[in-house]
């Protein structure tokens, strides 16, 4: 693979910083239930993780896999197990969320399931993208545009390992 042009927009620190934030404000908002964290899969791993090891609370951690087939809006998603969620505050944790249609349809998929109350979580939101009216409940940060790389992201099945957000600069 060629090495990609990359430029770093969030350091490892920025990113303990506001996923700290963000277990206190979870931990805060589901004291008095148990949360599931959905972990959507793969770009999210490195968030659930860390997350979950910031939370104070009683939490279960799951994930789910999501693929498109090539040229086509067919998704598949795989349950990682069968995880109870009835009545029970889930946490939907994704990378990045663009159009907001794999997030609306999972919300709706979990909602049917009886989940008491569903957030969405992002390592980063790309509002102008959005096609759905969809809300993220809770972002680590925000981004116009740009492809981005590291803490869980890859290009090409490289860079999710990078414990810092970078923008991917032309094309690799």
């Amino acid at each position: 693979m060629e090495q990609l042009r990359l430029t770093s927009r969030h350091d490892a620190g920025q990113i303990a910083a506001r996923v700290k934030e963000l277990a206190r404000m979870l931990d805060e908002q589901f004291a008095k239930s148990s949360p599931v964290l959905v972990g959507v899969l793969k770009g999210s791993s490195f968030l659930l993780a860390d997350l979950a090891r910031a939370m104070t609370i009683p939490l279960s951690c799951e994930y789910i896999a999501v693929s498109r087939q090539a040229d086509a809006e067919i998704l598949q998603i795989d349950f990682a197990t069968a995880f109870p969620i009835a009545n029970r505050p889930v946490v939907l944790l994704k990378d990045v969320v663009h159009t907001g249609v794999v997030e609306t349809y999972l919300m709706t998929q979990l909602a049917a399931a009886n989940a008491s109350a569903i957030q969405l979580v992002a390592i980063l939101d790309k509002t102008s993208e959005r096609t759905m009216d969809l809300t993220v409940d809770f972002s680590l940060f925000s981004a116009e545009s740009g492809r981005f790389v590291g803490y869980g992201m890859d290009a090409g099945g490289q860079y999710a390992h990078l414990p810092y957000i970078a923008e991917v600069e032309g094309s690799g």
